[in-house]
């Protein structure tokens, strides 16, 4: 496996998993090789257009940034120096490689300064501006693609696949921007080999809503392989393509509770 320097979350899931025993090259490219396979055989004998499911946030993309954006906002507001000028500044001075998936978490871990009831009023605050901007159009323009992600989908294509671009993300709040820097940063996304699934509004729970959306590819299109940073998602995944490669993008993820799967591979980048 190709090493990250970036901080990671923690998971009993993550613990627990009997991950496959195959470095991160050898599963990226059995993942092409089984694409250009399938692909050939429905060109000689038709059947469904062969697909290469990608999760947005914290798997092909990273939202560091984007977190790390609005929380340096926040620390310069009135506000933010009014709890506590102190906090203010040590977030101003936070490394972005260093964020975890909770601003608890992200305190924890880099030392945040001055009393813990301070703190706790700081992290309130910070999170209802951080709330209010991270699921815009205008903030995920900030986020930038993980190392190998842009050239790996476009391989995906390339080997006669389609990349669909199966997200938590909304239509509504976030559907604009996506598509725009989805655009942006190479990825391929002309309707003829990607396809790009948003909640239609916020609020529907990520499991439930991946569950349906995986249901209805079923109907045209048959999932090789479905990338996420989520382990509550596997076992939905494994529900509706038993037979896909399941592969773990070890970045930040929630403390959700997960299910385990019988077969998982896990990457931390899509360099090969």
């Amino acid at each position: 496996m190709i090493t990250s320097q970036t901080s990671k979350s923690t998971h009993p899931w993550i613990e627990n998993a009997k991950f496959e025993p195959l470095a991160q090259k050898e599963v990226l490219e059995g993942i092409l090789e089984q694409v250009r396979r399938e692909s050939r055989a429905r060109i000689r004998g038709g059947g469904k257009p062969v697909k290469v499911i990608f999760d947005l946030d914290s798997t092909i993309f990273d939202v560091k940034p984007r977190s790390l954006r609005i929380l340096k906002e926040f620390a310069q507001t009135a506000r933010a120096h009014e709890i506590s000028s102190e906090i203010a500044e040590w977030s101003l001075s936070l490394p972005g490689f260093k964020l975890l998936y909770t601003m608890e978490e992200s305190a924890r871990a880099n030392g945040i300064p001055g009393p813990e009831e301070k703190a706790r009023a700081y992290l309130k605050e910070a999170f209802r501006y951080w709330l209010d901007r991270f699921f815009t159009h205008q903030y995920v323009t900030v986020d930038h693609p993980t190392p190998g992600a842009v050239d790996y989908a476009n391989r995906v294509v390339d080997s006669g696949g389609t990349a669909v671009y199966l997200t938590g993300r909304d239509w509504p709040g976030m559907g604009r921007g996506t598509i725009a820097m989805l655009e942006h940063w190479g990825f391929p996304v002309h309707p003829s080999v990607s396809e790009a699934i948003l909640k239609p509004y916020a609020g529907l729970d990520d499991v439930e809503f991946k569950d349906g959306a995986l249901r209805d590819l079923r109907v045209n299109g048959n999932a090789v392989a479905l990338f996420d940073n989520e382990p509550a998602n596997f076992h939905v995944f494994e529900k509706n393509f038993p037979e896909a490669w399941l592969v773990f993008f070890h970045s930040n993820c929630s403390a959700k509770e997960a299910k385990g799967v019988s077969r998982i591979y896990r990457i931390e980048n899509f360099l090969t």
